[in-house]
């Protein structure tokens, strides 16, 4: 500061402000009060304060922007009991009058001035979280409350710096917009605030809107249908999909994880050329990873896009391979999707088998195989398993499973708290509360954010700009979720206990891949599941891809896991890692 003139009360009042108004905004995100009416009007009436002891003098728009917070504050002093969106509205005209402000302030200060741009950049930040607040979708006051916290740290630290400036050329006022900080520090600190407010707006707007078709008459269960599992209820040619096959949409009978008859819909994919063998073709039952558990999230849906997510399905069609490719039972068709419950997923496969040898162009033999990914590798696991009991008359030649959901209990544990650790929390707790009658999802979630988990349950994973909303409604899960450690809490702990494949033999050859840098499936609790798997007696052959994460594995090891299945066809000895290092 310089040393010289006297102190500038005005200026040290503005840091002050700037203080409290952070530090509000901290206290908020951390701590959510109970009522959200008294701390807004409390912030309003600090942020209304900050533009008065701007303003240079009266007539300034400043002036006028702290008149309008003035009202804003009053108004929210005296809603206590408002319900939450009329408190959004309130906040979202309050921010908009401090935008138009900003815009009419950046508009006088010269043009070479780097104030110019950060004045600038202030009034979208107001604007950008006045449509944050204003558009996002059934707003909570958790939701609001985020906004507010978020908007008032911000807008603090740039009272705090205004201040500043203020002070430090308290002897020469009139260069506080000529010099200032740093003009990077300006530009950069501008640009980091208003890449804040966008990605809130963004989110608000993107978060309802869902580019995944949703299921048309094809996926309706009919009036009445057998209740043989596996038997075939319609077909419909997806054009195009994969070169080299045809590729049908189908929707089969099976049962849902109560053992109660249903539709299950899914994929069958047959190779155009190659001989047929004697017996018919082999099946590779394809078990999908996650993608979501509302019923738009079936990977049927997605038509040919699916094919890109489907590895190695080029190298098992140029195989001789027809791939069966469950969307399981709630995805696509009606009901609801039983998220890593094992037995169903298990079903549902083994009833995708049956529908492909009974689709008729399709010339399947009973030799299957089953490979997935993550849920997908979950789901052949329990596949592997359940033949002997559920489906005798099929012939199981192998099993892999790539970076599959093996310990539950210890993966949910692993990613607690982490974003994608919410999001697919989110999913396993709605879909588990629907499935079991003893799990009920309030006694475990935090009630200011079940809105927030039960909108991300309605959403499927994303790769567009769709995920900015998924993972933002992930990443507001860091400040609350789970009020109890589910893998420890009954019923929870059981259903994870009895959903965790190895309680059973699988009797056939089963490859077990995994990635060294797996963060989401971590590889040291892999190992250890493995080792488990050995004691037990089961042999198998377990492979880690070094500098491979979770996203990555199934690409990076399709070809060896493809020539290891089709090796199977013709039983040649397998490796047993089992006892080796």
């Amino acid at each position: 500061m310089a040393p010289q003139g006297d102190p500038n009360p005005r200026a040290w009042a503005l840091v002050a402000v700037g203080v409290a108004l952070a530090g509000i905004g901290g206290l908020v995100l951390v701590r959510p009060p109970a009522a959200l009416g008294p701390v807004l009007g409390l912030a309003l009436s600090l942020a209304a304060a900050s533009q008065f002891l701007a303003a240079r003098r009266i007539r300034s728009p400043r002036t006028v922007a702290g008149v309008v917070w003035v009202i804003a504050a009053a108004v929210a002093l005296g809603s206590s009991g408002s319900a939450t969106n009329r408190l959004a509205w309130l906040l979202g005209g309050a921010l908009i009058a401090g935008g138009v402000v900003e815009l009419v302030m950046s508009a006088r200060l010269p043009r070479s001035s780097n104030l110019r741009f950060a004045a600038a950049a202030g009034a979208l930040t107001h604007l950008l979280f006045a449509a944050t607040v204003l558009l996002w979708p059934s707003i909570s006051a958790f939701t609001l409350g985020v906004a507010v916290s978020i908007w008032l740290v911000l807008f603090g630290t740039r009272i705090v710096i205004h201040g500043v400036d203020r002070l430090r050329h308290r002897d020469q006022p009139h260069l506080v917009a000529a010099a200032g900080w740093s003009p990077r520090v300006r530009v950069v600190g501008s640009l980091a605030t208003l890449l804040v407010a966008a990605v809130a707006a963004s989110a608000a707007v993107l978060i309802d809107s869902d580019n995944t078709p949703e299921p048309g008459a094809f996926y309706a269960s009919p009036t009445t249908f057998t209740a043989t599992p596996g038997t075939l209820l319609r077909r419909e040619v997806i054009d195009p999909f994969v070169d080299g096959a045809t590729t049908y949409r189908v929707l089969y009978t099976s049962h849902d994880h109560e053992g109660t008859p249903a539709t299950a819909s899914g994929l069958v994919i047959v190779p155009d050329d190659g001989e047929v063998p004697d017996g018919g073709r082999p099946v590779l039952a394809f078990t999908p990873g996650t993608i979501g558990v509302a019923r738009s999230c079936a990977p049927s849906l997605l038509d040919g896009g699916y094919a890109e997510q489907m590895w190695g399905l080029e190298a098992f069609v140029d195989a001789g391979w027809i791939v069966a490719a469950p969307d399981y039972v709630g995805l696509g068709s009606e009901g609801d999707h039983p998220y890593l419950v094992g037995q169903a997923a298990a079903d549902n496969t083994l009833d995708a088998v049956r529908a492909a040898i009974g689709l008729a162009p399709a010339e399947a033999s009973s030799r299957f195989a089953v490979a997935g990914h993550s849920q997908g590798g979950h789901a052949a696991m329990f596949t592997g398993q359940r033949p002997p009991t559920y489906a005798p008359e099929l012939d199981l030649v192998g099993v892999a499973a790539l970076a599959p959901a093996s310990e539950l209990a210890a993966f949910i544990e692993a990613n607690d708290g982490t974003t994608f650790g919410n999001l697919l929390g989110a999913y396993a707790v709605v879909a588990w509360d629907r499935a079991f009658d003893d799990i009920d999802a309030t006694e475990i979630v935090d009630p200011a954010v079940l809105p927030i988990v039960e909108r991300l349950a309605d959403s499927c994973v994303a790769t567009g700009p769709e995920a900015i909303a998924l993972l933002t409604d992930a990443e507001l899960l860091q400040l609350g979720f789970l009020v109890a450690p589910i893998w420890q809490t009954e019923p929870w702990a059981s259903h994870i206990a009895e959903n965790t494949p190895g309680a059973e033999p699988i009797d056939a050859p089963l490859l077990i891949v995994q990635g060294t840098e797996d963060v989401l499936i971590r590889p040291d609790i892999q190992r250890r599941f493995v080792a488990r798997l050995c004691d037990a007696g089961q042999q198998l052959e377990y492979r880690e891809f070094t500098d491979v994460g979770h996203l990555g594995v199934d690409d990076t090891a399709d070809d060896y896991v493809v020539e290891w299945l089709t090796d199977r066809l013709t039983s040649p000895p397998t490796i047993d890692t089992c006892g080796s290092d």
